[in-house]
C-alpha cells in the first residue's frame, strides 16, 4: 500500500508535494492510526480504531486494554499477531509499544502511541 505521509496529525508536504509512505512505514503508520482512532468514530467504517471504553475506565486490567488492542489490529489482514505489548501510565495518558509480526513473518516495533483521556 501507498499513503499519505502524517505526522502529528497532519499530512506532510515538501517543497509542495504531498510526501507518501510505503511499505513497512506505511504499515506502521496504519497501526498509529487505528489506536488513535476510537471505535465508532470514523464514519465511513464504524468498526475502525480501538475501543477506548476499557482503555480509561477505572479497575480494567491491562490484560482487558491488551485484548481490545489485538481486536483493533486484527482488523488489518497484513498482521498475523501482535506480540510483546507494554502499556505504560503517565498521568492521564496511556502509552502503547508493541511489536506485530506482518503475514510474511518479519516483526516490526511500533513505539509510543500515546493515548490521551
Amino acid at each position: 500500500m501507498i499513503s499519505p505521509k502524517i505526522e502529528n496529525g497532519d499530512l506532510v508536504v515538501n517543497e509542495g508535494d504531498l510526501v507518501m509512505v510505503s511499505g513497512d512505514e506505511e504499515l506502521i503508520q496504519s497501526v498509529r492510526s487505528i489506536l488513535l482512532t476510537r471505535k465508532g468514530e470514523f464514519s465511513l467504517d464504524p468498526e475502525y480504531g480501538l475501543s477506548y471504553e476499557n482503555i480509561f475506565t477505572k479497575g480494567t486490567s491491562q490484560e482487558e486494554i491488551k485484548d481490545d488492542i489485538i481486536e483493533a489490529l486484527s482488523n488489518d489482514s497484513r498482521i498475523g499477531a501482535v506480540n510483546n505489548i507494554t502499556l505504560s501510565t503517565e498521568g492521564r495518558t496511556l502509552k502503547i509499544t508493541l511489536s506485530i509480526q506482518k503475514q510474511d513473518e518479519t516483526e516490526l516495533t511500533i513505539d509510543e502511541v500515546e493515548l490521551n483521556a
